[in-house]
């Protein structure tokens, strides 16, 4: 599998990401905690991507950090680093960065061909299902990942407060990166993608 997050990001964002092959995988006490009640594979996915954090925080210069979660579901980082954390299938992965540079930083992946037509009127906004209408078949699967994962991807950036409105973020795909807007305010991302894989990003 090709490294999806050296394509989307440059020097000032530390990222790791990691695939699922049944490895071990160790979370602290208060981590464990946070999933306890959870099913297997959720608590298998949770797992993975705090091991991807943990790595880059280690880069970072902060060793074993038990990573909470704020009343909003977002990672709790130490002071001075913002960044956030995604898993799909067989697939983790976490981007960050010092807060000195960076306001907001979201990363999302998921798996193309998931969202599906019946999805759209849920998910997209009018201009969106007329841009995802006029792509054949196989464009539309990736084009309707990609719209999807960009608003995940910016909702992170944003600080993730309150539900996750799909409607009320606008993406625009611009060649290998797209632009999120969100009353008025606009985000640039950027996306790779590796067979049925996904990756986006944006940062501000």
């Amino acid at each position: 599998m090709s490294l999806l997050l050296a394509t989307l990001h440059g020097p000032d964002l530390v990222g790791a990401e990691i695939e699922d092959t049944g490895q071990p995988i160790r979370l602290f006490p208060q981590e464990e905690a946070l999933v306890q009640n959870s099913v297997p594979k959720r608590r298998r996915e949770f797992g993975l991507g705090r091991a991807c954090a943990r790595t880059v925080l280690e880069r970072l210069g902060h060793h074993d950090w038990a990573i909470g979660r704020s009343a909003n579901g977002a990672p709790v980082w130490p002071r001075g680093i913002v960044g956030s954390i995604t898993h799909t299938e067989g697939y983790a992965a976490a981007l960050l960065g010092a807060s000195q540079r960076w306001t907001g930083i979201g990363i999302d992946a998921e798996r193309v061909g998931r969202v599906t037509r019946e999805l759209w009127p849920r998910l997209f906004g009018t201009q969106e299902q007329a841009y995802l209408a006029a792509l054949d078949d196989a464009a539309q699967a990736t084009a309707a990942t990609l719209l999807f994962s960009a608003k995940e991807a910016c909702y992170k950036a944003w600080g993730g407060a309150g539900p996750l409105l799909f409607q009320e973020i606008h993406i625009t795909p611009q060649g290998e990166g797209f632009v999120g807007v969100r009353d008025g305010e606009k985000l640039p991302g950027r996306y790779a993608v590796d067979k049925d894989l996904m990756v986006t990003a944006a940062w501000f």
